[in-house]
């Protein structure tokens, strides 16, 4: 079955890759290197993978918007006819 014919198995699949990607790069996070001190003082944490998180949240921000957009456009299209 191809699956771009069937909205709901694509948002569906779409949705739990999204899940599983947060899930693996928050685990990785929490466990691989969150406990190293931070330089200037030890009394706080600085977590290796801090870049990879900020840059993940901000990667599902432009998919979001971009989805917005996409959409949005399409209903404009729709609307105009």
């Amino acid at each position: 079955m191809n699956i771009t014919k069937n909205p709901m198995r694509l948002s569906r699949i779409i949705l739990v890759v999204l899940v599983a990607l947060t899930v693996v790069v928050f685990g990785l996070f929490w466990l691989v290197g969150f406990n190293m001190p931070f330089i200037d003082d030890p009394k706080f944490n600085a977590p290796l993978l801090t870049d990879v998180v900020i840059f993940f949240v901000y990667l599902m921000l432009f998919l979001a918007i971009a989805a917005v957009v996409l959409s949005m456009s399409g209903w404009a299209r729709r609307m105009g006819k």
